[in-house]
This record gives structure tokens, sequence and C-alpha cells, in this order.
């Protein structure tokens, strides 16, 4: 799935551990840490009020620990806080602390009597009397040396994933219209929409390249024909942060002129819900078993939303942009509508009609590359303001 922007990342975790729990109206919370044995196996069971993700490690740094990282959530232990922390452990865990390790993570940290590992993680849904979700973990000794050299490895492995977590640029996908055996409008003068769509995506790529702030994409760089679902299947391919469709306009009277740049109506959303299945548009959000089905249409609605306000607030920045560079507009200038290349429900998208080629004076300016300047250097403001300010990353573990 394309993305969610690095920083609402961050946002979709407080989300779904906070207040996307509709079936509960509770943020996640933990509620119970509990020691038992199985077999030579101390086992530890974590009870949760919903479906917990968790990632765990050992730690040898003086004391030996086994660690469990959890997105943001809340401790509800009877008796115990995360300010207080401690905990009575059981065999090979002398005690246990928690709390918030940053502002999208919580931990909870095991203190070894001796060294150990985890030799079997698991969660488990609800089971008749057990209301609760649980992650169970089960613990058993391993020799010292094992223990540190394991250690020392996943230490080497965390550094290593900061490291690579780095800032990237923006990638910014151009889609020009049409193409191949599809020529577009038509113009006054016989110029084809499908040409002046290339030539201006080929300049808007050379300046946005130019500014040495973003990396570029386009479905086309050449006289070829793309399927329209095409050219959304490689956008969403790309992970782009920004789809910009440029078009020309073709209008039954000769006086009409104008850019105009249009984003996704009420009616195209539907329709992309329809589309939805043949196309493939799965988030990864969906593809989660372990999370109830209201809870994960509630995530699904926040990335719908969120990148329908993506989308206009782009087409909000593009219009007084151009129109600064004094290239003619039409009224309601941003219009919406459902056009196939804006139906992806995670790519923020804009489909922009550069002028009227059924327009004489639109045709000359869109024919000529020193006029077309002017438009480009608008359209590259408007990317400079929509991502400035804003950090991209490059996640891995």
């Amino acid at each position: 799935m394309h993305r969610l922007f690095f920083a609402l990342g961050f946002m979709f975790f407080g989300v779904f551990y906070g207040f996307a729990h509709a079936d509960t109206g509770k943020f996640a919370r933990i509620t119970n840490v509990r020691f038992g044995e199985n077999g030579a196996a101390t086992r530890v069971v974590i009870d949760a009020n919903t479906p917990i993700d968790y990632d765990y490690f050992i730690l040898s740094n003086g004391a030996r620990r086994i660690v469990l990282d959890m997105p943001r959530l809340r401790w509800s232990i009877d008796g115990l806080t995360s300010e207080s922390g401690g905990g009575d452990g059981f065999g090979h865990v002398v005690q246990y602390r928690y709390g918030h390790n940053s502002p999208t993570t919580s931990r909870l940290v095991l203190d070894l009597e001796s060294p150990a590992d985890v030799v079997n993680a698991f969660r488990l849904k609800p089971k008749g009397d057990r209301k609760s979700h649980r992650i169970v973990l089960d613990l058993k000794s391993v020799s010292v040396k094992k223990f540190e050299a394991k250690a020392n490895a996943e230490d080497k492995k965390r550094q290593k994933a900061v490291v690579n977590h780095k800032r990237r640029k923006p990638l910014i996908f151009i889609d020009a219209g049409h193409g191949g055996k599809d020529p577009g409008a038509i113009g006054v003068s016989k110029t084809q929409e499908k040409d002046i769509a290339l030539a201006a995506a080929l300049e808007l790529r050379r300046a946005l390249l130019a500014t040495k702030r973003y990396d570029v994409a386009m479905t086309r760089d050449t006289d070829v024909f793309i399927e329209l679902e095409d050219r959304v299947k490689i956008a969403r391919s790309y992970d782009v942060d920004l789809f910009i469709s440029l078009h020309a306009d073709a209008g039954k009277k000769s006086v009409t002129r104008g850019a105009s740049v249009y984003t996704l109506s009420a009616s195209g959303e539907q329709r992309s819900d329809r589309l939805k299945n043949s196309n493939n548009w799965v988030l990864d959000i969906e593809k989660d078993d372990d999370r109830s089905e209201e809870v994960t249409a509630i995530l699904v609605d926040l990335v719908k939303r969120e990148t329908k306000s993506r989308s206009a607030e782009f087409a909000e920045l593009l219009i007084p942009s151009i129109t600064k560079q004094k290239w003619p507009t039409l009224r309601n200038t941003h219009r919406k509508a459902g056009f196939f290349v804006l139906l992806a429900p995670d790519v923020p998208a804009v489909l922009f009609e550069m002028g009227f080629m059924t327009n004489p004076s639109d045709e000359a300016i869109l024919t000529s590359p020193r006029k077309r300047k002017k438009l480009i250097r608008g359209i590259v403001d408007a990317v400079n303001v929509f991502f400035a300010d804003q950090e991209f990353y490059v996640a891995q573990r």
C-alpha cells in the first residue's frame, strides 16, 4: 500500500490505540501480566482489552532483560502504574517494569534472574471465560555465551535499523494524459492534447528535479498509450506522495478558456469503493486478521479522508500559485469529479486541466515552451509549499 506519510504513521498508531477501538470505546490497555510454568519454561501472559502488535528483543548491558515494545497504550494493572513501575516476577523473571518509551511506543521490561531466551511467542484471542486478548511468551534457560551472542547480534541489528532510517525525498508522480492511439482533445490548430500533456510533464519533471528536493516518476515519457487502470496501478506501486495528472480541456464554445484542477467527488468515492476489488485497492491495514472488522473499517475511512484532504490541500495551493504567474483560470477553478486517476484510496491526487485546446489564446500559450514555463513555475511553487516542513523517511527494520 501507498505509505501514509511517515509523520502520519504516528497519527495512525495514536488512532488505533487511542479511539479507534469503537467496540470498547477505550484506549488499548494492558490489564495484567501473569506468570506460570509450561514444563521447563517460564510462561509470561500479557492480558489486554484488544489485539496488540508487539516486538521483543533480549538486552545485556550490565543486566539481563527481555524487552517488549508495543504501540502506545495504557497500563491498567491493579496496584501498579507506569510511573511507579515494578511488579513481582516468577521463574526466570525477577521483576517486570513498564512505561512509555516514546510518544508512539510503550515498553514492558522483564528483568531476568539468569540468562533466558524466548522459545515460543504467540497471541490468543478471547475464548470461553477468558475475555482478554493475550500475548504469550515462553522463556527457557540458555548459556551465558548464547545469551550474550544473541543480545549483541540484536543490538547491531537495531543500530543498523536506526542508521537506515534515513530521510528521503518526497516522490511526485506525473501522469501525462492520453498518448499513443488516444490523442485527447484537438486544438483549433489541430494540436493534440497528448503532445501538450507530454511536453508539460517533461518540463515539470526537469523543474522538480532541478530543485533537488524531490524524486519524480512518470506514467509515460514518450508517445505511448497506457490504460487508466495501469496509470493508477503504477503510481501505487511506486508508493507516491503526490499524483499530478496533466491534461488540456475542450469546450463547446471557443471563448471558454482557463485552467482548472479536479479532486475526487462524492460519486467518485462511491465508484472507487465499487472498483476496489477489481483493481486490488487493498490497504495494508485491511490485511490484519486479528483486528476487528469495525476497527479496520474506521482505519480505512481515516486513510480515505486523509487522502481526500491532502488532495484538496494541494489543489487549493495550486490555484493561487498559477494565478500569481498570470496564467488564466476558469471561474470555480477547483472542481470535483470521478476521473479514474483520482480513485485510488491512498494516493493524494489532482487532475490539472491546463487550459482549453479549443480556445485560440489558450492553445497559443499551451504550445509555447516559453509561456508554458510560467505554468510550470506555478506548479513547482505549489509543490514546494505543499511539502514544506514535512519530513519523509525510509523505514527499514
